[in-house]
């Protein structure tokens, strides 16, 4: 691990450490504790949406199979800790291990024939959610189509009531899954995998064992989705095939990962934080039925305005986007936000920032040249 990788992981660390005791003084901070469930969701979709740019982001080999090691996870818990009694905790790293093998046979098989390439590959793998979908369903020993009821899981008395447990479990996923992201990116294994997504015939030609790399880097995210849906099984309550194996979950981690940036690891987690403190707010608002279609739309507007994502547009306008912030806390402020929540208040900040580095770079100063931010985008 590289001096850069190492720094930026124990900045990491520091953060979550700082964060696993928020739970600690919510008493003395005195606010409320859907602070802690929404940091949970948080932490979920930047598990998820991280784990997935770690293949997907950096191979270039778009993948729908989210849904399917998401799945494995979330059935591992109920079928093993509900059905068989297993310890709960038990049944999480289980949820990881069946996702990695899933994850595994799905590389051995496609990366072994070179016509399963891109669209055919991104099909292959969301079949894989629905052919898993069709055996618990016929399955009574996975679910038979009843379901099955993860609220009544005896919870580990060390980890405390169920907000502050779920809101640890989530930020130690979320810490490995961006941590790993961190380490992929800067190791050997991150420029390799950077080199198929430019073109896998050269990178071969040039020695790069480019299965033993795909492979790798599938059970990373296929090992972290499934571990992440097994947590996350105690926030759903009870299980059903149509929840589970939906479309959802890898739709919102490409949008995520999409829109926050796909060529950096600091990408899917700007992208998730924006996506779910908006889509948050606009629940909340009242405006359930569009806040998907509010999202969308934003999606499109960042593939024509800002294909790099918006980390990197951020990272090189740092002026803009700090602007926007503070002039969209300003503007929470004068609307009242913040009698609200500060989470309202934060989607205002978020918002603005965001709008403003959507804008067209002849609206401001002249900013970084075009080849400035081509070389990061590159370089991350």
């Amino acid at each position: 691990m590289t001096s850069t990788n190492r720094n930026t992981s124990l900045i990491t660390l520091t953060i979550a450490v700082i964060l696993w005791f928020m739970p600690t003084f919510r008493e003395t901070l005195d606010y409320p504790v859907f602070f802690l469930l929404f940091g949970y969701t948080l932490f979920f979709w930047i598990a998820q949406a991280s784990s997935w740019n770690t293949f997907t982001g950096f191979s270039g080999y778009f993948s729908f199979g989210q849904g399917a090691f998401f799945g494995a996870g979330v059935y591992a818990v109920a079928v093993l800790a509900v059905k068989r009694d297993w310890p709960l905790l038990l049944t999480f790293l289980v949820g990881g291990i069946v996702a990695a093998a899933i994850g595994l046979i799905i590389g051995v098989v496609v990366f072994r024939l070179r016509e399963l390439r891109g669209e055919i590959f991104a099909l292959m793998t969301l079949a894989v959610a629905f052919v898993m979908a069709s055996i618990a369903r016929v399955s009574p020993t996975i679910d038979g189509g009843q379901g099955a009821p993860v609220n009544n899981v005896p919870l580990p008395d060390f980890l405390g009531d169920f907000p502050t447990m779920i809101f640890r479990l989530g930020l130690i996923v979320a810490t490995l899954a961006v941590i790993a992201a961190q380490w992929v990116q800067r190791s050997r294994l991150g420029w390799g995998l950077f080199s198929i997504r430019d073109d896998e015939d050269v990178a071969e030609t040039l020695g790069v064992p480019t299965f033993r790399y795909k492979i790798t880097a599938l059970l990373i995210t296929a090992f972290i989705a499934g571990l992440s849906g097994a947590i996350h099984s105690l926030q759903i309550g009870y299980v059903t095939i149509e929840d589970v194996f939906s479309i959802r979950v890898p739709l919102f981690v490409i949008l995520m990962s999409i829109l926050g940036g796909t060529k950096h690891w600091m990408g899917p987690v700007v992208g998730a934080i924006v996506v779910v403190t908006l889509n948050d707010r606009l629940n909340r608002a009242g405006f359930q039925e569009i806040s998907d279609f509010i999202t969308g739309g934003l999606l499109i507007l960042m593939i024509v305005a800002v294909k790099e994502g918006l980390y990197l547009r951020m990272r090189t306008r740092p002026a803009r986007t700090a602007i926007g912030f503070v002039a969209g806390l300003a503007i929470g402020l004068a609307l009242g936000a913040l009698d609200e929540s500060l989470i309202t208040l934060l989607a205002y900040g978020l918002g603005i920032a965001v709008l403003a580095v959507m804008l067209p770079l002849s609206w401001f100063a002249r900013g970084r040249s075009a080849e400035a931010e081509a070389k990061v985008a590159s370089h991350g």
